[in-house]
């Protein structure tokens, strides 16, 4: 077992793809399946199993990766650590992202990142999603952060689920119960966000899927504002979980499953280039977000 071996198994468990995995390694298809292949001998066991064109984790694989991805953030740490006393990483970085990773994940990712690489200057550009994608695509940006984003010319590494949930103030109704329908949802009184965005068409798409009418009474382009509104009795509305977290913590909103819901989550991945060679900066910046404990939370 070596660390290549690690890094080529944290990689396809995090892309799926040993193609991926060997674009963003920057080596040939070959080898990643070699690396992987001596692996599992050392293990004893396969890691991961293949269901048409799909590739997953084993039950093995599953328990072994938090291992793995220790090892590689504890090599990490020392690398980083040399690297720093030396001041060797050092430049410029341009990121476009969707706005609400810009608002409630990157700053968190961003004092990460720059206490360990002070040197990096890191511009980040905001937009929806298409905005992003387009970014990447025109060589405005080296990286983007997007949601449900597909083009032949990009790659894409899942960082994190985007889960929508039903957000209601304390004393709601449905505060009493552990489970609505989403028939009663429709009937209540729902605050929307961002009209065109990709969080209002699932959520419409989803009424519409079970030809329900929900009842709009208010639409913001800011989830801020639609808590806010939220806080004040004026509805409920669907929101991401993590923009929601300290409110839920501190008791001002309070979150209710819904029954029978369409799936309106998505992932946020990390999107770049195919045609775009992996290395500096770059590479130090996949390796990061790989191994963040802001993103595993």
């Amino acid at each position: 077992m070596n660390m290549e071996q690690i890094e080529a198994f944290i990689f396809v468990a995090l892309t799926g793809s040993f193609s991926k995995t060997a674009d963003l390694l920057y080596l040939s298809q070959p080898t990643v399946s070699m690396r992987i292949k001596a692996l599992e001998t050392t293990m004893g066991c396969k890691l991961f199993q293949r269901t048409g064109h799909t590739i997953s984790l084993t039950k093995e694989g599953d328990l072994f990766l938090p291992y793995a991805k220790n090892i590689m953030h504890m090599l990490q740490e020392g690398q980083q650590a040399i690297q720093r006393s030396q001041g060797d990483v050092e430049g410029e970085l341009t990121i476009s992202t969707v706005f609400v990773s810009a608002f409630y994940i990157l700053p968190d990712l961003v004092q990460q990142f720059q206490q360990l690489y002070p040197k990096i200057k890191l511009t980040i550009l905001t937009g929806h999603s298409h905005q992003v994608l387009d970014m990447v695509l025109n060589h405005e940006v080296s990286f983007g952060i997007a949601r449900a984003v597909t083009h032949p010319q990009i790659n894409r590494i899942q960082l994190m689920p985007d889960d929508m949930v039903l957000a209601i103030y304390p004393d709601h109704p449905f505060g009493f119960r552990h489970q609505v329908s989403i028939e009663e949802v429709a009937r209540e009184r729902l605050i929307l966000f961002n009209r065109g965005s990709l969080d209002w068409k699932l959520i419409n798409n989803a009424f519409s899927h079970l030809q329900l009418q929900n009842n709009v009474v208010m639409e913001a382009d800011n989830i801020e504002v639609v808590k806010r509104m939220v806080k004040q009795r004026l509805g409920i509305a669907f929101l991401p979980r993590f923009a929601i977290s300290k409110d839920l913590c501190e008791g001002e909103l309070q979150e209710v499953d819904v029954l029978n819901l369409p799936q309106i989550n998505r992932n946020f991945e990390l999107i770049y280039l195919k045609d775009t060679p992996v290395h500096g900066i770059m590479r130090t910046f996949i390796d990061f977000l790989m191994q963040s404990k802001a993103l595993q939370q």
